[in-house]
């Protein structure tokens, strides 16, 4: 089928007009592109105001090129459009029609820049892409993200004779590695937990992210001769300043992995987790499947979707999501909330827990209605609490998913920390207040996307670069 007979047909389709108008909305400001991670990964494939612009012009030549399919769906450029369009919802549905039009050839080519690019593309792929979106077919999905018989030219330069350590082995630590290895720097990663992977390997339910893809990235990477030193903890064994010692710089990414805890009674009982230690247990096989039939998730964020999600899809016929604010103020994006809608689950606005009852295990919330009063710092209205509005919800679940703060309590005083608790760092070389050593991810950030934290690793590899040039 030609170019022109597709762009035709789908000028008739009810859901590409609404595509078209809101594209028709763009004010050109640019301000979409300023701040998305995908475009300093892939500066001459990706450039969101451009696709945008071009939709309104060009549409055949945007629908049969391969641009469309490096959104990883972040969401910086909808929050920094003044309009409000949902670019990676556009980029999604547009994606679909393409699949029905085109079919495999415009993805296919955005993922051989991927594979170049990423050293961990299959983790990659399945985490930023969420090809069940669009849908894909496992066996799809395993040939797009299969190297077989395609050559990438991943040798190192020459070694330079220095040597980096880096704290913690997600993604912006895992990227920092890749990068500084191709420039001929010799990197030993620390990892505290039994295997590389960060919150990939943590936390993706593993039919998002197959455990078999994560070891398969690994292995690539330490083929490269990326020394990985897992069940070591910085701050017991060994701490910043030893390793400042031994290493040319330091480059910590120990990610974000403190739940906040919503300080109410009862919040210690057996039955109620933290978001992290659910969906860790869970991939590890320790969470009965079967056994739970009412469940509750606490938080209005991505992370509270998919655990509330995953729930679902464990079999519990009952899961709720209880947000102390309305849907409006939901910092979840809008693709998140509509995948949590359609795996079944009750979302509550207006509600917030204000005990955990039980003997010995989870047998009940005892829950409050809000109201919003006056904006807080955050710019979003102030949920109060409604008096006399208590409430029993019977449960056998409950997972707090309100939110993640960085561990810092091993790090030396030398190195500031920010009132939230995260690093503080030069936001052009990522250094921290201690002299080589850099910092990265989630750690500075606090919770990000996996894109998000692959370029705070780049500006950090160009920062230790500059430093190691003295």
């Amino acid at each position: 089928m030609s170019t022109p007979d597709t762009t035709y047909d789908l000028m008739k389709d009810q859901e590409f007009k609404n595509l078209m108008r809101q594209a028709n909305d763009c004010l050109e400001c640019g301000k979409c592109s300023g701040g998305c991670p995908m475009m300093d990964l892939f500066p001459e494939y990706f450039n969101p105001h451009h696709v945008l612009e071009k939709l309104t012009l060009q549409p055949a030549e945007v629908l049969s090129a391969p641009d469309i399919w490096f959104c990883a769906s972040c969401y910086r450029c909808n929050k920094q459009c003044p309009q409000g369009i949902e670019l990676p919802e556009m980029f999604v549905k547009l994606r679909r029609m393409v699949m029905v039009e085109n079919g495999l050839d415009p993805l296919t080519r955005a993922m051989e820049v991927i594979r170049e690019r990423i050293p961990f593309y299959a983790s990659f792929f399945r985490v930023c892409y969420h090809p069940e979106r669009i849908p894909l077919d496992e066996k799809i999905v395993k040939k797009l993200i299969s190297t077989k018989g395609i050559p990438i030219d991943r040798k190192p330069l020459l070694d330079t004779g220095k040597h980096i350590a880096i704290v913690g082995s997600g993604p912006a630590g895992l990227y920092a590695a890749y990068l500084l290895r191709m420039k001929g720097v010799m990197v030993t990663i620390f990892e505290s937990k039994d295997k590389a992977g960060g919150m990939l390997r943590r936390c993706i339910p593993e039919f998002r992210l197959p455990s078999s893809d994560m070891d398969e990235d690994i292995k690539r990477m330490k083929e490269m001769g990326i020394e990985i030193k897992t069940r070591t903890s910085i701050g017991k064994r060994t701490n910043i300043r030893n390793l400042k010692i031994k290493f040319d710089a330091v480059f910590l990414a120990t990610g974000a992995h403190h739940i906040l805890r919503l300080k109410v009674p009862g919040e210690d009982l057996p039955g109620v987790y933290g978001s992290l230690d659910f969906l860790e247990q869970l991939k590890k096989g320790k969470v009965c499947q079967g056994c739970i039939e009412r469940a509750v998730v606490i938080g209005g964020g991505n992370t509270a979707m998919d655990v509330a999600s995953t729930i679902k899809q464990m079999g519990a016929e009952h899961v709720m999501l209880l947000y102390r604010r309305t849907m409006r103020e939901m910092p979840a994006d809008i693709n998140e909330i509509a995948e949590a809608e359609k795996e079944g689950v009750e979302i509550h606005e207006l509600v917030a827990p204000v005990a955990f009852v039980g003997n010995d295990f989870l047998e009940s919330i005892e829950c409050q209605k809000m109201e919003l009063g006056p904006a807080d710092f955050s710019g979003r209205r102030r949920p109060l609490p409604v008096k006399d509005s208590n409430f029993t919800i019977e449960t056998d679940l409950v997972v707090n998913a309100i939110g993640e703060k960085p561990t810092v309590d091993y790090l030396p005083d030398l190195i500031e920390i920010n009132r939230d608790g995260s690093i503080a760092t030069n936001p052009i070389t990522m250094e921290t207040s201690m002299e080589g050593v850099f910092a990265g991810g989630d750690v500075v950030m606090g919770s990000s996307t996996v894109s998000e934290a692959i370029t705070s690793a780049i500006r950090a590899v160009n920062g230790i670069e500059k430093y190691l040039q003295k």
